[in-house]
């Protein structure tokens, strides 16, 4: 059984309502990137910091009791 269209009866067929609202919103303006850094590229950057960070921390307390790498 076929269902009923709420938009019958308008005068406008469905179709020809979107198209005419699609060409007016397709007239908004880019914006620009900011110059800079992502905060993708940021939190790469600051992980990686954190990660060299950390190796050099416990390595230098491995190094109090004679079993590190860079502080034997």
């Amino acid at each position: 059984m076929a269902k009923s269209n709420p938009r019958s009866g308008r005068g406008v067929p469905a179709r020809a309502a979107a198209k005419s609202k699609k060409s007016a919103t397709s007239e908004v303006e880019v914006a620009e990137e900011a110059p800079g850094m992502g905060i993708d590229a940021g939190l790469a950057i600051l992980t990686s910091l954190v990660l060299i960070a950390a190796i050099v921390v416990v390595d230098s307390l491995m190094g109090k009791i004679d079993k590190g790498i860079f502080f034997p």
